[in-house]
């Protein structure tokens, strides 16, 4: 039943009760290559065109990786484009840290990703930068993972998950946090699907002309 779901287009979510600590998935089957869905995920640099609740990003470099972010150096986009700190392609390992600033409310959250390419599937590893977990958020990881040629559809489809868990304090109000809990999936994944479909056929009418 869940796999007619995602081949007929829809998405599947499930969240555990959140509580103070909580996990839960996004999974999708979308048309496009998964090298076309890479390209969109590590390209930091357009979120705030893409992702409505980002704003605004800044990268940095990432050399000292057991410290928070504030030991690194903010650097300017070339340095990223160019390979000179990471190489922000599909297929190639690279190690990212980046600073989002979120919804109206311009909240400040950074992130290290670790993306590794892998023959069953490429994932990468977001987990909370240090300088980011305070009294309210304790921690927060996710991982991307893609699977193409999902259930025999062929490789111009690629099944899309995204998994997250989450930890909170128990200051914070229990109301607030199933609210913040059931806009935070949604809002994260919601773009994907109609941006790589997108993507995927600027892509094929490239290779056609």
């Amino acid at each position: 039943e869940q796999r007619d779901l995602l081949r007929s287009g829809e998405r599947i979510e499930f969240q555990s009760d959140m509580g103070r600590e909580g996990s839960g998935f996004v999974v999708m089957d979308v048309k496009a290559p998964s090298a076309v869905v890479w390209e969109c995920l590590l390209d930091f640099y357009s979120y705030p065109n893409t992702i409505p609740t980002v704003r605004d990003v800044q990268m940095f470099t990432n050399t000292h990786l057991k410290q928070d972010i504030y030991s690194e150096e903010a650097v300017e986009r070339q340095k990223y484009e160019d390979g000179t700190l990471a190489l922000l392609k599909h297929g190639v390992p690279s190690v990212t840290r980046a600073a989002f600033t979120l919804s109206k409310f311009r909240l400040k959250i950074a992130a290290i990703h670790k993306y590794r390419p892998h023959p069953r599937g490429d994932y990468m590893v977001f987990t909370l930068d240090p300088a980011c977990t305070n009294v309210v958020l304790k921690n927060a990881k996710g991982v991307w993972h893609t699977q193409s040629n999902p259930d025999g559809q062929g490789d111009e489809y690629t099944r899309v998950w995204l998994l997250c868990e989450l930890s909170v304090s128990p200051l914070l109000p229990q109301w607030i946090t199933d609210y913040a809990a059931r806009r935070a999936m949604p809002r994260a994944t919601t773009w994907v699907k109609p941006h790589v479909e997108a993507a995927a056929e600027l892509w094929f009418k490239g290779l056609k002309d």
